[in-house]
Parts: C-alpha cells; sequence; structure tokens
C-alpha cells in the first residue's frame, strides 16, 4: 500500500509522533506512525486478543490501546507487558511516499 503525505488523509504523517490509521489493510487496518528518525506501522488488531468487534486498536497520542482489555502498546516499539508484540509492517520511503509492505 502507498501513502502520499501531501494528501491530506496522511499529511500528518510528515511530523515527528504522529500517527495515521489506514482502514481495510492487514486484519484490522494498520498504524503507521513517524517515530522522527523513520515510520513503523503496525496492524491494527490486538495481538493478544482473537478477531472481534472489540480487536481493533486506536491511536491516543504515541500509543496504541487495544478496545478489548485497554491494554497499551508503544507506537515506537509495538510492544506492550504482555506476550505478544503488535505485528509490524515494513516502511519504504520514497519522497513524499511511504510504501507499507510484508
Amino acid at each position: 500500500m502507498d501513502l502520499n503525505m501531501n494528501l491530506p488523509t496522511y499529511s500528518n504523517l510528515k511530523f515527528v509522533s504522529n500517527a495515521v490509521y489506514v482502514p481495510n489493510i492487514g486484519a484490522r487496518g494498520v498504524i503507521v506512525f513517524n517515530t522522527g528518525s523513520g515510520y513503523n506501522a503496525f496492524d491494527a488488531a490486538c495481538p493478544n486478543q482473537a478477531i472481534s468487534t472489540c480487536s481493533t486498536m486506536t491511536i491516543n497520542g504515541i500509543n496504541a490501546v487495544c478496545g478489548c482489555d485497554n491494554v497499551t502498546y508503544s507506537l515506537f516499539t509495538g510492544q506492550s507487558n504482555l506476550q505478544y508484540p503488535m505485528k509490524q509492517y515494513r516502511v519504504q520511503v520514497n519522497g513524499d511516499i511511504l510504501r507499507v509492505f510484508n
């Protein structure tokens, strides 16, 4: 998937510590995050929950929060205090285009 940061939907990714949720990709959408030294992309499905109506994570500042159990995951690392981290995708930067892929 390619994200054009010149489009209003993705323009916040030009700034450090901003994240964008992209629906209809992966299991529950993808969260893309500007770390300041690059970009992280994580599947928005709660990694420690079965897929259900509450298992799509939401963005809360520099974290993602699971709707099922309110566990917080760092968008810098994808880690929480539970066993499984967020599933990470690769990100390639080509100017103002971000390519997110496996």
